[in-house]
């Protein structure tokens, strides 16, 4: 089935929105800018890895099968789903898959062609709750979640997303101000409705109708609104934890029953909105259902798939729409009962029900988090005076380009500041960015995922605690003092419910383990030089860094100057060092006047070198030619042990994947390579290696097809290989 095949019907009497909110916190670690292994992913190296492959790229390229269960066609769900896209998961699928940010963006294209209007809405930036912002922090996370959404999308948003749905008056006000059109929220938030001309009456999440389109007015009687949409509760529940994903049967079923509860006259609003790894993470292949019931089922139910902003374009609101305030006027939230209370207190929101457990530890979080933002304010304003007019309108003009390579990010920032900055040497431009960064880590502390879940010990909390940490260490580069002890002793207050655990300042020291520092990069392009490859010219060891090392050399030591230039920063320094290896565990290293030893380097960069020259050979695989070299190596190993086979088999299957990424295969002689290479794989898998590989010699074939050439016999025999019907 063509991907532009249109699943709607003119007539339908059901507007049908299905919204995903994707989003995955900002798990890099921010000495490295890279996601570490985290082995609860497994066998995927990190929860990113493990559930882009489950629903990110499953829904990129979704499966619809059909006889005797072989593959009928790929086809891309964001083509018919209304989506908002994390910025911090944005730039990690840009990074390490491009071709799934592709078809999210062609999956927008495809709406505002079929539809006249895009299905992705931008999202605010650092995913925190919009009523707890400071004025500041919020007018830089919408600006910044504007500036994504552009670079990703290529067009200005019209909707946004607030986390969690989390709104009040002065957020909604905001996003207004920012040129906003829409946004979404559960229909528990919704105080009161107003239909034109007519009085307010008070609804309750039961009563508020959901097929409509309401409208919040500025309260500045301007007369300048927002559209809201209002999502429908028992059908997004049924989604999450009911049975309506089952089949494409029961999805449609619930939106049927979705819209014979509304009273709207005529073509009435359906809006299914739920976490978007729901599709293929919480739900295995619910993105088949989705696929399957949008592509095909619809259309035969007099179901419009349509998205809220080709919808609004043509259904301007007409009712008003009041919010409630929540408890002590804090704002609401879809995900707690407490209006915005589980990001403040021990509310009663939690995710397991264990007895005794006890959320107190919250408010001591964000009070230590919050001291340190607001400390950090006179300093900012203090020590960048010299180099912006205005230091908080750079810093939302940073988002326009806070993901560009540190080098372009100095000049853009040089464009923005004084004379002394715009003239300055490379100093000034360093300390320019080492501000933004800073600032950068402040605003990233605040994802909510740190309080959304049970205890300030757990892996959510540590990812802000590391990022305060971050924060506190770029201030010190800086020549600051920041407010360690203060922000220690405002987390002791915080309690651990796992009493060796202890309180938040412990998980803090913990969660700082974390930290990478030139010297300890140092030691691990020594160690690496001593221990491995010695013509390895870096130190893949460590990510997010660049290591030269200036150095004589004997057998088991080596001495001279390292420069080491952390690629986030773009800043470089130049350490003298000297280190000796025993070729076993006896391995100790100076930088400067810091001694550090092989126990002292973090757990996951300082491992000894693996499986040897082969991996080096699979990470330079780069043309057909390095493949024949690749299987030649791999033919000359004998007495593999059943891990190492394992790993010769990923290797292989991930050699495939980068050359097929490259377009490296063009001739009859190429594919048939790549036929051997998946063999050697033992592909099919299903792994995400080997989806990947299907996904790529399906559009390969698709091309072919499009172009009225004939494919090739090998990749015939590849595509009957991987399990296609041709």
């Amino acid at each position: 089935m063509s991907n532009s095949t249109p699943a709607t019907k003119k007539g339908a009497g059901i507007a049908l929105v299905v919204h995903g909110h994707f989003y995955q916190p900002p798990r890099e670690n921010p000495w490295t800018d890279e996601v570490g292994r985290e082995p609860t992913a497994a066998p995927f190296a990190n929860w990113n890895a493990r559930i882009h492959a489950e629903c990110y790229r499953a829904n990129a390229y979704a499966r619809i099968y059909g006889d005797h269960q072989q593959l009928s066609a790929l086809v891309n769900n964001y083509g018919r789903m209304s989506v908002d896209l994390g910025p911090t998961l944005a730039r990690w699928i840009e990074r390490h898959d491009s071709h799934v940010l592709r078809r999210m963006r062609q999956g927008d294209e495809e709406q505002r062609q079929l539809l006249g209007g895009g299905g992705a809405m931008a999202h605010l930036w650092g995913h925190p709750i919009a009523p707890l912002l400071s004025p500041r922090d919020l007018v830089t996370q919408i600006r910044w979640g504007q500036y994504d959404f552009q670079t990703r999308f290529g067009r200005e948003a019209r909707g946004m997303w607030l986390p969690e749905t989390a709104a009040d008056t002065k957020s909604l006000v905001a996003l207004i101000e920012a040129g906003i059109a829409f946004t979404i929220v559960a229909p528990e938030q919704i105080e009161a409705v107003r239909a034109p001309a007519g009085t307010w009456q008070k609804v309750t999440k039961d009563t508020v109708d959901t097929g409509r389109f309401y409208r919040f007015t500025h309260p500045d009687g301007s007369g300048r609104s927002l559209a809201i949409a209002v999502f429908d509760g028992p059908l997004s529940r049924d989604l999450a934890f009911g049975e309506a994903t089952r089949d494409a049967g029961s999805f449609l079923a619930a939106i049927q029953a979705s819209a014979s509860r509304s009273k709207v006259e005529g073509r009435k609003l359906v809006l299914a909105a739920s976490d978007g790894e729901l599709y293929g993470h919480h739900k295995k292949f619910a993105d088949l259902t989705l696929a399957y019931a949008t592509r095909i089922a619809a259309s035969s139910k007099e179901i419009e798939v349509t998205n809220l902003e080709a919808l609004l374009a043509k259904n301007p609101p007409t009712w008003e729409v009041r919010l409630h305030r929540g408890p002590h006027g804090e704002g609401t939230a879809w995900s707690c009962a407490h209006g915005v209370g589980r990001w403040l207190r021990d509310c009663g929101c939690r995710m397991h029900d264990v007895p005794g457990s006890k959320q107190g530890w919250r408010g001591p979080l964000r009070k230590a988090l919050d001291h340190l933002r607001d400390t950090a304010v006179p300093f900012f304003e203090a020590d960048t005076a010299p180099l912006f007019a205005d230091p908080w309108s750079a810093r939302n003009a940073y988002g326009e380009f806070v993901d560009a390579p540190a080098p372009e990010r100095k000049r853009r920032l040089q464009s923005l500041g004084k004379a002394s900055l715009r003239n300055g040497r490379d100093k000034a431009a360093d300390k320019a960015l080492l501000h933004m960064e800073m600032q950068r880590s402040l605003l990233l502390m605040y994802a909510s995922c740190a309080w959304f879940f049970d205890d300030i010990a757990g892996p959510e909390a540590a990812l802000a605690l590391r990022r305060a940490g971050h924060a506190m260490d770029l201030w010190r580069a800086l020549g600051g003092n920041p407010p360690e002890e203060a922000v220690l002793d405002l987390l002791a207050k915080g309690r651990s419910n796992v009493k060796t655990q202890g309180n938040g300042a412990d998980a803090y020291r913990r969660a700082m383990a974390d930290r990478i520092t030139p010297a300890q990069v140092v030691a691990c392009a020594a160690f690496e030089r001593l221990a491995g490859d010695a013509t390895a010219a870096g130190s893949p060891l460590v990510p997010g860094h660049q290591v030269t090392l200036e150095m004589g050399a004997k057998h088991a030591s080596c001495k001279g100057i390292a420069e080491v230039t952390a690629v986030r920063l773009g800043s470089t320094l130049r350490l003298p060092f000297s280190a000796a290896y025993d070729g076993k565990a006896g391995f100790s290293c100076v930088v400067g006047k810091e001694t550090i030893a092989l126990s002292d380097l973090h757990n996951e960069f300082g491992r000894a070198l693996r499986f040897g020259a082969l991996v080096r050979m699979a990470s330079r695989v780069s043309t057909a030619e390095d493949c024949h070299t690749l299987l030649a190596m791999t033919d000359s190993l004998m007495d593999l042990s059943p891990d190492e086979q394992q790993a010769l088999h990923h290797l292989q299957a991930r050699a495939l994947v980068k050359l097929l990424d490259q377009d490296a295969f063009e001739t009859a002689a190429d594919f048939a390579l790549a036929l051997r290479l998946a063999k050697g794989a033992g592909l099919p898998l299903p792994t995400d290696d080997g989806q990947r590989v299907q996904e790529r010699v399906w559009e390969t074939i698709e091309l072919l097809r499009h172009l009225g050439k004939k494919v090739p016999k090998p990749l015939a025999s590849l595509a009957e290989l991987l399990g296609f019907a041709l």
